[in-house]
């Protein structure tokens, strides 16, 4: 009798079970999915569950994403970038005219600002920018500091040439805003007695408005061609432009430039960690720059307004309007997806990180590996649901 009763209480316990499973699964199913983009012409404001595999758009307008990107992220974005070198540029003027503490950390304060500023229109890697190869003459690093300390010894140099592209811009500010071995007081009487160093710093300020003037004034010309250039994904068209210049931007300068490199990646065999690489070594604050680009990156794919953050046509709704999946689920989720476990993952780690590489390597190589997933549903998947072709050479063998 002991036997039946326990085999008869089993049968209940596992009734029991069953019957929960088939609640929750009846719950569950009985939660409604719908489409819940906005830009679909069959929005489901009643839907529970997002199910945007199902949502349908009429003939999309390409035409009428380029100009919700050009209109309400590029043109604030570069007048922003613009605005901040210009603050810049009067801050530098009124710390080499009084070289104090306190100036010193008022224009290091706007150095962080500008610098943040162009986190945000990096990625724009086409048009104007590409033309005088903006990237590297705002933000190449490492710096080569024998060069900035001879120019600022002999007083002859040319900044508009390519041979000084690693002794200007942000990092070169970066240096001789935070000089090493040197503390405050120290950098502020290195100013005051140095009138070389006065003029190299304003020469560098002037430079750097001067580029991101021309990339603005530029565009408010190219900004037509930009959005009637969009009958096809061809070579040269505004939509490849536009993915080509994120992709390799994202794959090369973000990817690799702010994490990789550093951690020691792409150094051969040996994986050598070069924490001298890392962006702003000096200031020894990196992340905030490498978050606002990525920050950037997601407003910019989605079609958000850069002042306003409203949610506009974008890359994302040309991957559903071609029904791009990633597995079972939408590209444009997984890859918005993504980009939120970088961000997180970026701010998992703590400045500065030239140190973290070191003491909290396995955080970083996850970052690192996060961004190492990005690349093919940008480069691979979105690329080929959009039928662009990628018309640059990555050579990192990954």
């Amino acid at each position: 009798m002991g036997k039946t009763k326990q085999l008869l209480i089993k049968v209940l316990m596992l009734k029991r079970i069953f019957l929960l499973i088939v609640i929750f699964l009846t719950t569950f199913s009985c939660q409604k999915k719908g489409c819940l983009d906005p830009n679909a012409v069959n929005l489901d404001t009643a839907a529970e569950i997002a199910d945007n595999s199902l949502c349908l758009y009429s003939d999309f307008k390409k035409a009428d994403m380029l100009s919700n990107i050009c209109d309400n992220y590029i043109l604030p974005a570069y007048t922003n970038f613009n605005d901040q070198t210009l603050l810049f540029q009067d801050l530098a003027v009124s710390f080499t005219e009084n070289p104090t503490i306190g100036n010193l950390e008022i224009l290091r304060n706007q150095f962080r600002e500008a610098l943040l500023a162009w986190q945000a229109v990096s990625f724009i890697d086409f048009g104007p920018a590409n033309v005088i190869l903006l990237k590297t003459q705002v933000n190449l690093y490492p710096m080569d500091t024998a060069l900035i300390k001879e120019n600022i010894a002999l007083g002859n140099y040319n900044l508009e040439s390519a041979l000084n592209n690693d002794a200007k811009g942000f990092q070169a500010f970066d240096y001789l805003l935070h000089l090493p071995d040197l503390n405050d007081q120290e950098i502020a009487y290195y100013f005051t007695t140095n009138d070389q160093v006065k003029v190299y710093l304003q020469d560098l300020a002037n430079n750097l408005v001067m580029n991101s003037q021309y990339v603005v004034n530029e565009w408010q010309s190219y900004k037509t061609n930009f959005k009637n250039n969009s009958e096809t994904n061809a070579q040269g068209s505004s939509t490849s432009n536009l993915v080509n210049g994120l992709c390799a931007y994202f794959e090369t300068y973000i990817r690799k430039g702010k994490i990789g490199l550093p951690l020691g990646v792409f150094n051969g065999f040996s994986q050598q960690e070069m924490p001298e690489l890392v962006e702003c070594y000096y200031r020894q604050e990196s992340l905030p720059f490498a978050i606002a680009a990525m920050q950037g990156m997601k407003k910019y794919i989605n079609g958000t307004s850069f002042v306003a953050s409203e949610n506009r046509l974008g890359l994302d709704d040309y991957m559903n309007y071609v029904g791009a999946t990633q597995g079972a689920s939408p590209l444009s989720d997984v890859i918005t997806n993504q980009i939120d476990a970088i961000i997180v993952s970026l701010e998992e780690l703590n400045d500065p990180l030239s140190n973290e590489i070191f003491s909290n390597k396995s955080a970083v190589s996850k970052c690192y590996e996060e961004m190492q997933q990005l690349v093919p549903y940008l480069k691979v998947d979105m690329t080929s649901a959009l039928g662009v072709l990628i018309t640059y050479q990555d050579n990192d063998g990954d």
